[in-house]
C-alpha cells in the first residue's frame, strides 16, 4: 500500500508540474502575441485616414437633390443623361450632396457627386476588359460631378430612371443617408497594409485574427481604407496611387436592402490629383463578393 501511495503522489506531482509548465508557456505566448499586436497598432497610427461613414436609412430623402442611395437621380434639364454604349440609361447607385456632408481634405466642399451603373447582371462592370480601357472609356458606369446644385424643380428632369425591385442592381430601393466623420487605421484588406506592416498571412494566426476582427474597413463611406471579400485589385492589376473615393457595402437591416452578389462590396477609386481637381472622368470601379 505504501508503494502504491508513493506512485500516486509522484504521478500527481509530475501532472501538476506539467500543467504549470504548460500554463506558463501559454502565458508567455499570450504576452508575446499582445506585444506584437500593440507594436503593429502603434506603427499604424501615423497612417490613419479621415473617412466619412455613410449610414443608409429606411426612409426616403426629403428632396430629389438630397443625398441618397438609389431612387431617382437629380438631373438638370439640358444635360445629357449617362447611358451605355448601346443607349441604355444608367441607374443611380448613390448621390452625395456635399452641402450635407462633413468635409475631408481633398474632397469638394460643395456640389454633388453621383455614381451610376448599368442595369445588368454584372452591375455595369466588364471583368474581361483591361482596366485602362474600362477607366478611359467606361460603358456600364459613370461618376458625375455637378459643381452647382439647382433646387428649382422646373429646371430638373423628372423622367429619369428609378431603381426598383425589378432591376438587376445591388440596390432596389431609395434610402436617405446619415453621415459622420471619423478616422480609421489601415485594414489588412487594403493593399497598403503590406507596405506598412507585412503580409498579414505571414503573421502569427492569433495576431492576424485580431487584426482582421478589429481593423475593419467595411461599411459605406467616402475616403478611408477599402474593404474587399476577395483581394485588393490595386495590388494586382495596376500601378499608381489609386485611393478610395467611395465605397458602398452590402447592408441588410430593417427597411434597408443592399446586396452586392453574395454579400459583396462595391468600390470606386481615383487618383489624388484628379480628386483635388474635381475631375471624375477617370474613376476605377470594382466590386467583388464571396
Amino acid at each position: 500500500m505504501t508503494y502504491i501511495l508513493i506512485l500516486i503522489l509522484v504521478s500527481a506531482f509530475f501532472l501538476v508540474w506539467r500543467l504549470n509548465k504548460r500554463t506558463s508557456k501559454d502565458e508567455t505566448n499570450q504576452t508575446k502575441i499582445q506585444k506584437d499586436i500593440d507594436n503593429i497598432l502603434e506603427n499604424l497610427k501615423p497612417h490613419q485616414l479621415e473617412t466619412i461613414k455613410i449610414k443608409p436609412l429606411p426612409e426616403r430623402p426629403k428632396n430629389i437633390w438630397s443625398s441618397k442611395f438609389g431612387g431617382k437621380p437629380y438631373w438638370p434639364t439640358g444635360k445629357s443623361y449617362p447611358e451605355t454604349n448601346e443607349g441604355e440609361p444608367l441607374f443611380l447607385l448613390a448621390q452625395l450632396n456635399f452641402d450635407e456632408l462633413p468635409h475631408i481634405e481633398g474632397y469638394p466642399k460643395k456640389g454633388m457627386l453621383q455614381f451610376f451603373i448599368a442595369n445588368d447582371g454584372m452591375y455595369g462592370l466588364n471583368f474581361d476588359k483591361p482596366i485602362n480601357e474600362v477607366m478611359t472609356a467606361p460603358d456600364g458606369y459613370r461618376v458625375i460631378y455637378h459643381s452647382e446644385i439647382s433646387k428649382d424643380n422646373v429646371s430638373l428632369q423628372l423622367n429619369t430612371p428609378e431603381t426598383n425591385k425589378d432591376n438587376q442592381l445591388p440596390i432596389s430601393g431609395e434610402y436617405a443617408l446619415e453621415f459622420y466623420l471619423t478616422k480609421e487605421q489601415p485594414s489588412p484588406t487594403d493593399y497598403r497594409f503590406d507596405a506598412i506592416i507585412d503580409d498579414v498571412f505571414s503573421l502569427d494566426d492569433a495576431v492576424a485574427s485580431y487584426l482582421f476582427d478589429n481593423l475593419d474597413a467595411s461599411g459605406s463611406k467616402l475616403g478611408g481604407y477599402a474593404n474587399f471579400t476577395q483581394d485588393d485589385p490595386r495590388s494586382m492589376k495596376h500601378t499608381g496611387t489609386w485611393i478610395l473615393l467611395f465605397q458602398m457595402d452590402t447592408e441588410f437591416s430593417d427597411g434597408v436592402d443592399i446586396m452586392w452578389g453574395d454579400t459583396g462590396v462595391g468600390n470606386f477609386f481615383i487618383e489624388p490629383q484628379s480628386l483635388n481637381d474635381c475631375d471624375f472622368s477617370k474613376v476605377w470601379y470594382n466590386w467583388d463578393c464571396c
